[in-house]
């Protein structure tokens, strides 16, 4: 009914000459198992057997069988993963851990999670994707979390957590890891629970990178978010919220906190119930054309991403370039005059006040193409159906300033410098 097994997995050690019994399809079928999961257990317990995941850098561990969707818990497995963790401690590192679609009872963390915290050197990335933890396997991780000094990446999407003492349990791990820079916790259904996502959220002003797609996260916990995108404390580069049920009356949270916020460099939205409304409301943040200091005050580091196209897009595909702040806020101002639908700028008026000195520059300004724009169809019809619309602007341009004022002051500079130089 079994396989006696003698493979030693790494150089003879005290720790690990016992043989290793491989229980095969037929006894997993016998338990009650259908043939693909039984036949995945199998392969499993030699998986845990294989060198190459022992010596590898990144350790991945997921079902190798395309037919198994999932491989559950058993005791009789236990043997095998606290041979495997033993071998790996005597290796003594590893970059990163993975591990998908395996579950991991408690029993399981109690034997895998504190070596790994612990005892191997240089671990990275640590990932528990779908794994079913319970409520005690994740206060198990939080605890030893606290006890590691490496790990910069924790991935935990798709492992349900709806407790408020775990949320909090993690949330504090996380604010004290003195290197974790990116926690993910997609799939989660973080807003199930109202009082959830505000403890998760009260421990991620250190981080780079939070992934919070698929949360089900609504109007509820909305200003949770926009307090962290506006606290001045907070080192977030990358936001994400996609598919959740965030809607057009969440936009003002989201305005407000980008427009004070200086460190976002990627907020995803994409998948909400968020029309053009909200879309445009909360493009205000990147590009208000209210005035020409307006958009000068704009955020100019945060790429919004949505999943459609459009002017929105166009403003934050302006921030989404490596330039400098002074040159965004040129491409802001074009896209303004020759982008948009804004009375105030597109009439030229309102450049009527510039000072004398700033004449030159406007004129070359409203020269310029929008070179960094040409590849999308809203700028690029727009331009095809208006060509003469550079001359026409600079003749309006032109128009509205005092042109004798300006030759008359041109030639007394003339008249002082030619004294000058007779002197």
């Amino acid at each position: 009914m079994s396989e006696l097994l003698d493979l030693p997995l790494v150089p003879p050690s005290s720790a690990i000459i016992a043989p290793i019994i491989i229980m095969p399809t037929s006894y997993w079928t016998s338990q009650g198992l259908n043939e693909n999961i039984a036949y995945g257990l199998e392969r499993f317990q030699y998986q845990l057997l294989d060198r190459k995941t022992i010596y590898a850098h990144v350790i991945y561990l997921e079902p190798a069988t395309p037919n198994v969707e999932f491989i559950p818990h058993h005791d009789m497995l236990l043997h095998h993963w606290k041979r495997y963790m033993t071998s790996l401690v005597e290796r003594g590192r590893a970059k990163a851990f993975f591990i998908e679609r395996i579950q991991l009872h408690q029993s399981v963390l109690d034997v895998v999670v504190p070596p790994l915290m612990e005892k191997v050197g240089e671990l990275g990335e640590l990932g528990l994707c779908k794994c079913r933890i319970d409520h005690n396997g994740l206060l198990l991780l939080s605890k030893y979390l606290s006890k590691n000094r490496t790990l910069k990446r924790l991935l935990l999407n798709e492992n349900v957590i709806e407790d408020v003492d775990v949320a909090r349990a993690l949330s504090l791990a996380v604010k004290d890891h003195p290197t974790m820079e990116e926690l993910c916790v997609s799939h989660c259904e973080l807003g199930t629970n109202v009082d959830v996502l505000p403890e998760i959220l009260g421990g991620c002003n250190r981080l780079k990178t939070l992934r919070l797609n698929e949360n089900k996260i609504s109007s509820q916990n909305v200003a949770h978010i926009g307090a962290l995108l506006a606290s001045p404390d907070t080192s977030l580069a990358t936001l994400r919220l996609d598919k959740n049920l965030l809607s057009d009356v969440d936009a003002v949270h989201f305005t407000a906190a980008l427009k004070s916020n200086i460190n976002l460099k990627y907020l995803y939205l994409t998948g909400n119930n968020i029309t053009d409304v909200g879309k445009e409301e909360i493009t205000t943040a990147v590009l208000d054309t209210t005035s020409l200091n307006s958009i000068a005050d704009s955020n100019h580091n945060c790429e919004i991403v949505y999943s459609t196209l459009g002017t929105p897009g166009l403003a934050s595909h302006i921030n989404e370039k490596y330039w400098s702040t002074k040159r965004k806020v040129q491409s802001k101002i074009l896209l303004a005059l020759y982008g948009m639908n804004n009375e105030t700028l597109s009439s030229i008026q309102y450049f009527r006040d510039l000072p004398l000195e700033l004449i030159p520059h406007g004129l070359e300004l409203i020269q310029k193409h929008l070179d960094c724009l040409e590849q999308h169809d809203t700028i690029s019809v727009h331009m095809k159906n208006k060509p003469n619309i550079l001359l026409g602007r600079m003749y309006c341009l032109l128009r509205v300033w005092n042109l004798p004022w300006l030759f008359v002051n041109a030639v007394r500079r003339n008249v002082q410098k030619r004294q000058k130089v007779f002197r």
